[in-house]
């Protein structure tokens, strides 16, 4: 069983390796390691999706003083679509929600050194997913700012 294990350690470092000669390595590191992989208690903000690359992605914001604090999620998806994630999610540590606005598609692109034409909808999941958890902590606070 050892020698199994030793041969599918040494299959998995040859194909980190091949990826990190693909890809960007943000993506790589975003995509296997992703600082930001977590859920939150009593978020702010939250929402939830899947697309093709991925099944029950979530994101979960934590908000005060008007600035993004925490910004958390889930997926279980290729590792574009971990990346995108983590990605919005890091983009937005310690902005302000106006800031965060500006977190979509082509800023979280950029931010990972750019996604395959093929994975581009992964950055767009991560984008409009993160655009909804921002929306929902702003109902939330207005919700309890009339109640």
């Amino acid at each position: 069983m050892d020698d199994e294990n030793k041969i599918l350690e040494d299959m998995q470092a040859i194909l980190r390796e091949k990826a990190r000669e693909i890809y960007p390595e943000k993506i790589f590191d975003y995509g296997t390691n992703p600082e930001n992989y977590g859920a939150l208690d009593n978020p702010d903000g939250y929402a939830e999706k899947s697309d093709e690359c991925g099944r029950d992605i979530k994101m979960f914001l934590r908000v005060r003083h008007g600035k993004v604090e925490e910004s958390r999620f889930t997926a279980h998806g290729c590792i574009f679509t971990v990346a995108a994630c983590n990605a919005a999610a890091e983009m937005s540590k310690g902005r302000t929600i106006r800031e965060c606005l500006r977190i979509n598609r082509s800023s979280i692109s950029e931010h990972l050194g750019g996604l395959p034409h093929d994975h581009s909808h992964c950055a767009l999941t991560a984008a409009l997913l993160f655009q909804k958890a921002l929306r929902s902590s702003i109902v939330k606070r207005k919700e309890q700012e009339e109640g």
